[in-house]
């Protein structure tokens, strides 16, 4: 047996004022212990950084705060939820082909893709709402569990105290004594052994608590990646706009070009039949050597317009040969450099833009060149006609479709 004044040695915890706050009335989802391995990790160096592969370590435990069933015997059963594997997408390292600008189908194609990409984008959007929700609400339940297990925490001191002060010595016997210093011993034991239970727990919240706040910042990081991305298709349906756009004016410039041409032929015909009309008596070989002339000013027309129209497209042509070239040997010194999308995207808008203005442009230089050698073509058969006396009449040159 002790001694009764071996009860002041017995040590007593200070109790703690702690706020108790108001709990909230809603089932409280209890989440699973971390392994043993990702806790000594993360609780290791309190000043380093975690693995790589921590959240891959961590995540996986992560419980679904919905859809809680209770099964027979009281406990709780939590299906799994794959909230790590949200944007594990398997995507081929391959490419897509550029789209084909010979074809008259590649805007039904960009149409169809944007309108994929777009599809993708939406659902990985939903996808981040609901984790982004589902994390928030288990941060919510964390911090209640939290707030009722401190209550719980200054209950349990009170009580102690309650005990010790409803001790009286002078009353009770030895053996009381003893059993109550054993009941005491056990109790102060026991809730020891509770309070760092209860010391790991809320260590163990306060490391998902900072985990899902790094999964809230990358998930904001990938929303403003996709909303960057989102602006692509514009760009493309911008600049599919412009070439339609450039085509159609060059086409309309080229008919005027040909509509003044031809005026102008017209009106020099017209001249050249009111001299021959005024001049009395015309002879045969002034009326070769005007017909001459007349013919060989214009094949000079024609030829100097054909050859102006090729020296203003020539140059740009080269320049833009030249320059595909040097991009892809650029592109071949960078290989082994890793390009973000943003830069990769703008590569490849530049190339894109650089083949259709080359497209157009030899487009145009063929045109111009068949018009020429039509033209050419005519002004000779004209001439060997005229030298050999078949003369064309006033009507037939009016009527004439080449001009």
């Amino acid at each position: 047996m002790q001694d009764p004044t071996s009860l002041a040695t017995v040590p007593v915890p200070v109790p703690v004022p702690v706020p108790t706050p108001v709990p909230v009335p809603r089932p409280v989802p209890v989440p699973r212990p971390v392994p043993a391995l990702g806790k000594e990790k993360l609780q290791q160096d309190e000043l380093g950084l975690p693995s790589f592969d921590a959240l891959a370590e961590v995540l996986h435990n992560y419980q679904p705060i919905f859809n809680t069933t209770h099964s027979q015997g009281g406990e709780i059963y939590r299906p799994e939820q794959n909230i790590n594997l949200t944007y594990q997408k398997k995507a081929s390292h391959n490419r897509a082909p550029l789209p084909d600008f010979d074809d008259g189908s590649h805007a039904a194609e960009m149409s169809d893709l944007q309108s994929k990409e777009v599809e993708n984008y939406q659902t990985a959007m939903q996808k981040m709402a609901q984790d982004i929700i589902a994390l928030r609400t288990q941060v919510v339940s964390l911090e209640t569990e939290n707030s009722q297990l401190r209550s719980e925490l200054t209950t349990h001191r009170d009580l102690g105290h309650h005990l010790l002060d409803d001790m009286d010595i002078d009353v009770m016997t030895k053996t009381e004594m003893s059993d109550r210093i054993a009941s005491l011993k056990s109790k102060l034991a026991s809730e020891s052994s509770k309070a760092s239970a209860q010391r790991d727990k809320i260590q163990q919240l306060q490391n998902d608590l900072i985990r899902g706040n790094d999964r809230v910042k990358e998930l904001m990081c990938l929303h403003q990646v996709q909303q960057q991305q989102g602006s692509v298709p514009q760009t493309y349906q911008n600049v599919l706009s412009k070439a339609a756009d450039l085509e159609a004016t060059g086409k309309h410039q080229e008919k005027v070009l040909d509509k003044k041409l031809s005026e102008r032929i017209v009106e020099r015909k017209r001249t050249v039949q009111t001299l021959e009309r005024k001049r009395t008596v015309p002879t045969d070989n002034n009326r070769k050597v005007q017909m001459e002339s007349s013919l060989t000013a214009e094949t000079r027309l024609t030829a100097e317009t054909s050859l102006t129209a090729q020296t203003r497209l020539k140059p740009e042509l080269d320049n833009i040969r030249s320059q595909q070239p040097a991009m892809i040997i650029q592109q071949s010194l960078q290989k082994q450099e890793v390009f973000p999308d943003k830069d990769r995207l703008s590569l490849l808008s530049e190339l894109e833009k650089a083949e259709i203005r080359v497209r157009s442009l030899e487009r145009q230089l063929e045109d111009t060149s068949k018009r020429w050698g039509r033209q050419k073509q005519d002004m000779l058969t004209r001439l060997s006609e005229h030298n050999h006396g078949f003369d064309r009449s006033s009507a037939t040159i009016l009527h004439d479709p080449a001009y």
